[in-house]
C-alpha cells in the first residue's frame, strides 16, 4: 500500500513568476538568478503558459533569434499541465505518464507554488516506503501568506484548529 504523500509536501523547486511580454533575455537572466529551470507565465493573475530553459535553447538560441528581442509568449507552452498541491503523489506521477511530460506545475487554489519532477515525486516515495519517515521541515514551500498576502517561502502551521501556510514573519510574530 503506497503511503499518502500530498503532492505539496513534495515541491522543492519555487515558482518564478514572468510575463508574456518579457523578453527570453530577461528570463534567461532570471532562471539562472534562481537556479531553475522553468518559470511560470502569468498575465492577470492567471497562468498562461510556462518556459523552460528547454524552450529557450531550442526555439530561440539554436535558431539564432535574438533573446533581446524575442517575447516570452512567443516561445512559451501554453495552457501547462498543472496539478493542485493536495492532490496525492501517485495521481502526480500518473498525470505525468499520462500526458507524457517531465514536470508538473503544482499550483494552491489555481496559484502557481512550484514544480515538481519525476524523480521529485519518485524519490519522495522512495523516502516514506523505507521507514516512512517524518517530512523534514526544510522542505521549501512557495506561495500567498494566508495571513498578510505576500508572496514567499511558507510555512505549515495549526492556527485555530485549522491548517494556515504562513510566511517567515507573520510565523515570527505569532511565536509559532
Amino acid at each position: 500500500m503506497a503511503p499518502r504523500i500530498a503532492v505539496g509536501q513534495v515541491v522543492k523547486r519555487k515558482a518564478v513568476i514572468v510575463k508574456p511580454d518579457d523578453t527570453v533575455h530577461r528570463v534567461a537572466k532570471i532562471l539562472s538568478k534562481n537556479k531553475v529551470g522553468s518559470a511560470v507565465v502569468v498575465k492577470d493573475d492567471e497562468i498562461v503558459g510556462i518556459i523552460t530553459d528547454r524552450d529557450i535553447l531550442d526555439k530561440v538560441v539554436a535558431k539564432g533569434r535574438d533573446p533581446k528581442t524575442v517575447k516570452v509568449k512567443e516561445v512559451m507552452t501554453e495552457n501547462p499541465i498543472t496539478i493542485e498541491d493536495d492532490y496525492e503523489v501517485q495521481d502526480a506521477i500518473d498525470k505525468m505518464m499520462d500526458k507524457g511530460i517531465r514536470r508538473l506545475l503544482v499550483t494552491r487554489l489555481g496559484r502557481p507554488i512550484g514544480f515538481v519532477t519525476a524523480a521529485d515525486l519518485l524519490a519522495a516515495l522512495n523516502t516514506y516506503s523505507s521507514e516512512a519517515e517524518e517530512v523534514s521541515e526544510e522542505t521549501e514551500v512557495y506561495g500567498i501568506c494566508e495571513l498578510c498576502g505576500q508572496y514567499g517561502p511558507l510555512y505549515k502551521v495549526y492556527i485555530e484548529g485549522g491548517e494556515k501556510w504562513i510566511c517567515e514573519s507573520c510565523k515570527d510574530s505569532l511565536n509559532l
